[in-house]
């Protein structure tokens, strides 16, 4: 009989090293000196007495605010996926809670970043005080706040779509709820999640400058965070082209860094959780994932938790307890009516204390109205919150408030009911950027809502302001949907070809469209257009790159044994598209189609309010209002805004996007 013996090369000493740890050591040295100093910024004492944050033009401080800004990217991103595995999985898997936190998720995505930065600034400058970190905090939360949404839609998406020769398998294998999540799920989800995860944080450029540009009560002048976005908006406010060639610059080479470091390897791993039978012969490639693979340090490093995953395996397991069956008995339909009822009442009381406590908080303690009579709006008088005129108020006795907000009821209590105005006052009114009505007797005549507060006659005209930027929204996504959707399924359905538009689309995307604004202020200047109109676009820039990525995500990850038994079939043309690509791809469009939906409805905020040096421009719109009532504060005009448009995409994605993720899941899953 013939002996083999094993080889001498396989008998020999592994050396603790290979020549490939001689990138991958320091590379990780490099990686933690890099962090260690982006932290040390963050982390400097802040408070009253301390300066006013700002940015120099200088392009030598670029490399340095863009590792600040890829700092709060990454932490933003690594907050976006733990939410998505814990909000998505309960959605997905914990029955009736799907009627709560879908159409919930639904309204947070359509609020905008300015209305969460506005809300949670003060938070987190208290949480932590005398710290710069409480603004960093808040940035990052404004950053988590435009990636988490798209992709834990995505993963929802997956989960509900779960093929289920798939789950039969881990039903027979007795698999445990935790085992099923992290052996079938997970990964099934995993190719879509990183797609979106990668749109995501190339989505969050676009709203880089909001996030780095904080008010903050009590302090005349934003704040600046040391950042790629805080740049670009001070470069828009002192006009200098230049800087905007510089960030322009610099915005390219962090795409390519982080796409090259960060994406392209996790894009090439990810290829082996691909739901097919049949492996296809053009995968995606990463140098940085071979690298990683054959160092042996890098491997030390992955192995290091693989006694407690297993620890974890073992205590998980179903052990000699009984599994649970696929499709469990129906339950008792008395038992199940009643818990469906009780749910939906708690459901229903809740709904009301909520909107009673909110209606509470935006009318005033009379709900908008007083002694029978409807409320009038009280306006602002200083319509562009200047601290100059509000010091002028101030010596002539009106008190502004704490942004600089002087309200008609104050005027008309300091000069009883308008008939008594000093000669300072009526210079004052005459002003510009000062409102008055051409009548102030009359006009304080008029039952007027408390100082702050927001009128029902103002809720029906944001209501209509919102109907404007639908009108908006819904035409410009129609019309990058048929622009987007048949390129990103000819790039997806070509992995050579999408390794190369890969990059491109990421930086497409992560390209700030506010770099873009000053070229549609002066144009639409110099043409003398109408802003209503040509400002529209600019809604769409960030949001349209959510198509594509998803058309992309979901041709790429069609099975390569449907391709070939589309090929042996000679589907071709239009049958091919009917037959094959579009219910193949569907899913991903669904989810890539809502997300941008939500995306132009948040960018309104920064579309319909442009500029570039003294010149603005204002389309007629809910941003726009957003936009003029947000002043470092958390106010009910802010909050009424926030409200109106976040029910216009609730209803937007009850009527229309609901509906087709239905269709999604009962006719285009891959079963």
């Amino acid at each position: 009989m013939r002996r083999v013996f094993p080889s001498p090369e396989v008998l020999r000493p592994r050396a603790p090293f290979s020549r490939w740890d001689l990138v991958v050591i320091p590379g990780v040295l490099v990686l933690l000196l890099l962090l260690t100093l982006a932290l040390r910024g963050a982390t400097a004492p802040y408070g009253p007495n301390t300066p006013d944050l700002t940015v120099s033009l200088n392009p030598a401080h670029l490399p340095y605010y863009g590792l600040r800004t890829l700092l709060r990217m990454l932490a933003a991103l690594l907050l976006s996926l733990a939410f998505t595995l814990v909000y998505a999985t309960i959605a997905a898997k914990v029955p009736r809670t799907e009627r709560v936190l879908i159409p919930l998720l639904d309204f947070l995505q359509s609020l905008p970043i300015l209305g969460f930065l506005t809300a949670t600034t003060a938070i987190f400058l208290g949480l932590f005080r005398g710290n710069l970190f409480g603004l960093e905090a808040a940035s990052i939360f404004a950053i988590f706040t435009s990636q988490v949404w798209n992709m834990t839609f995505s993963f929802y998406a997956s989960l509900r779509t779960v093929p289920r020769e798939l789950q039969e398998a881990a039903a027979m294998l007795r698999l445990s709820p935790w085992q099923r999540f992290w052996k079938l799920e997970v990964p099934f989800g995993l190719p879509n999640l990183v797609w979106n995860a990668m749109m995501s944080v190339s989505g969050g450029w676009f709203f880089v400058v909001a996030s780095e540009v904080i008010s903050v009560v009590g302090r005349d002048q934003d704040q600046y965070l040391p950042g790629v976005g805080a740049y670009i908006a001070l470069a828009i406010q002192q006009a200098d082209a230049q800087a905007m060639l510089w960030a322009g610059l610099t915005l390219f080479l962090l795409v390519l860094l982080y796409d090259q470091l960060l994406f392209r390897p996790v894009v090439a791993w990810a290829e082996k959780f691909k739901f097919e039978q049949s492996e296809s012969s053009d995968t995606a490639q990463s140098w940085v994932l071979t690298l990683l693979q054959r160092a042996r340090f890098s491997q030390r490093i992955a192995r290091l938790p693989q006694p407690l995953w297993e620890w974890l395996w073992l205590k998980s397991a179903r052990g000699h307890r009984p599994g649970v069956a696929l499709e469990p008995p129906p339950k008792p339909r008395l038992r199940s009516h009643l818990a469906d009822l009780g749910f939906n009442l708690l459901i229903a009381l809740g709904s009301l204390a909520l909107v009673g406590g909110l209606l509470g908080y935006l009318l005033g303690p009379g709900l908008g109205f007083g002694n029978g009579q409807m409320l009038r709006p009280n306006p602002n008088l200083n319509t562009q919150l200047s601290p100059e005129i509000a010091q002028r108020f101030a010596a002539l006795g009106i008190a502004p408030g704490a942004d600089g907000s002087v309200w008609l009821s104050q005027l008309c209590a300091a000069s009883r009911d308008g008939q008594a105005l000093s000669s300072g006052l009526k210079a004052l009114l005459e002003t510009p950027g000062v409102w008055a009505p051409a009548n102030l007797a009359a006009a304080c005549q008029a039952p007027l809502a408390p100082a702050g507060k927001v009128a029902w006659p103002e809720v029906l005209e944001v209501f209509k302001l919102g109907f404007f930027t639908a009108l908006r929204v819904t035409f410009f996504v129609l019309l990058v949907t048929l622009i987007w959707l048949p390129i990103g399924v000819y790039v997806g359905l070509r992995p050579r070809l999408t390794q190369w538009v890969q990059p491109l689309a990421q930086f497409g995307a992560a390209f700030p469209a506010n770099l873009l604004f000053p070229l549609f202020v002066v144009a639409i200047a110099h043409f003398r257009l109408n802003p209503e109109i040509w400002v529209s676009p600019l809604m769409v820039l960030g949001g349209q790159w959510y198509i594509l990525f998803n058309a992309i995500a979901g041709s790429a990850a069609i099975p390569n044994d449907l391709k070939e038994a589309a090929r042996l079939y000679g589907l071709r043309g239009w049958n091919r598209w009917r037959r094959l690509i579009l219910p193949a791809i569907f899913p991903a469009f669904v989810t890539g189609g809502i997300t941008a939906t939500g995306g132009s409805w948040n960018a309104s905020i920064v579309a319909e309010v442009v500029q570039w040096g003294d010149t603005t421009l204002v389309a007629t719109g809910l941003g726009a209002y957003i936009a003029r009532w947000s002043t470092g504060e958390f106010n009910p005009h802010v909050g009424l805004g926030m409200l109106v448009m976040g029910l216009w995409v609730l209803a937007y994605n009850r009527l229309i996007w609901q509906r087709l993720y239905q269709l999604a899941e009962e006719r285009y899953r891959l079963d």
